[in-house]
């Protein structure tokens, strides 16, 4: 299952590589100029040519850690800056929503031994579960706190939340609490 994925999702890359230099290419006129309603068609295919990658990024992730071929580059980092990061990359899309984001970071965090893209791909994956799930003027807050010698992550929203009885499904790839044909979020979280 995770090899059939793992080839699927690169296999998706080249034509998408295509599409996006295409797309970019008509994004600065190089092709011609465009119209106001063109531009506005153009932003809405950038979009979700943009969705399309971070779909078979998560699908490649999910592949090298299904078949253990997931390697962790160890080193020191500031995960408040790794925080502020992700919060930075979510700002768009909880504008969007009408989401608000806010942060309260611990003030002088000793550097952390972590992978720095692995966690920040988790955080970016919280928040955008959080804001996908929080209604329009509702609010998604990560907090990094210390706890004697560990470093605390809380992501919190306002959202829909989770039923304890379905938390122990919470980390089972491909599966989404609401199952039904006519669920109301997309994605494969």
């Amino acid at each position: 299952k995770s090899n059939f994925i793992a080839n699927v999702s690169h296999e998706l890359r080249t034509p998408l590589t295509h599409i996006k230099g295409y797309l970019d290419l008509i994004a600065d006129q190089v092709l011609g100029p465009l119209t106001e309603d063109q531009v506005e068609a153009l932003t809405v295919m950038q979009r979700s040519e943009a969705r399309l990658e971070e779909l078979i990024d998560e699908l490649i992730h999910f592949s090298l850690a299904a078949s253990d071929e997931l390697f962790l580059q160890m080193q020191p980092h500031d995960l408040g800056a790794a925080i502020s990061g992700a919060l930075a990359k979510a700002t768009p899309k909880a504008r969007e929503r009408g989401v608000a984001l806010a942060s309260h970071l611990a003030p002088d965090n000793p550097l952390v031994i972590f992978d720095e893209e692995k966690v920040a791909w988790v955080l970016q994956e919280l928040l955008e579960n959080a804001i996908k799930f929080t209604a329009p003027g509702g609010e998604v807050t990560v907090t990094l706190k210390r706890e004697e010698d560990r470093l605390l992550v809380e992501v919190q929203d306002t959202g829909i939340g989770i039923a304890p009885e379905h938390l122990g499904d919470i980390f089972e790839p491909f599966h989404q609490l609401d199952g039904s044909i006519t669920r109301r979020a997309g994605g494969v979280r």
